[in-house]
């Protein structure tokens, strides 16, 4: 009975292959720019780019972004049903707490602003 599939190719694993030359030449190119290949996680921030922002005014953009994260949610959750459609809704309300939180948190610090 014949073999339906080749056997690959024979290789010299000293010789380099295409995809090794490749992967120096890219190591090549990172470090020629002082890059590194290995992703890193950003450390860059608004907050770290606002430092003028006030407390106030930090906790007014975080609540504005989870009303465009409830709203997104709400949209996702429209479109799906069943348990999807829970889950989703389950982060809506999830969202929604955390604006309850925040609300609460900037009602204190405009109260203590207008006291001082």
């Amino acid at each position: 009975m014949s073999k339906l599939i080749p056997n690959p190719p024979i290789t010299d694993p000293t010789s380099p292959s295409e995809e090794r030359l490749l992967n120096c030449a890219t190591e090549r190119a990172f470090a020629h720019d002082g890059l590194d290949d290995s992703p890193k996680p950003s450390n860059h921030h608004v907050a770290r780019y606002c430092p003028s922002l006030s407390m106030e005014d930090k906790l007014v953009t975080t609540l504005s972004i989870l009303q465009s994260a409830a709203a997104t949610a709400y949209e996702s959750a429209d479109q799906l049903d069943g348990s999807r459609r829970r889950l989703a809704m389950g982060v809506v309300h999830l969202i929604e707490l955390a604006e309850s939180w925040l609300n609460a948190a900037l009602d204190e610090a405009t109260a203590a602003r207008t006291a001082s």
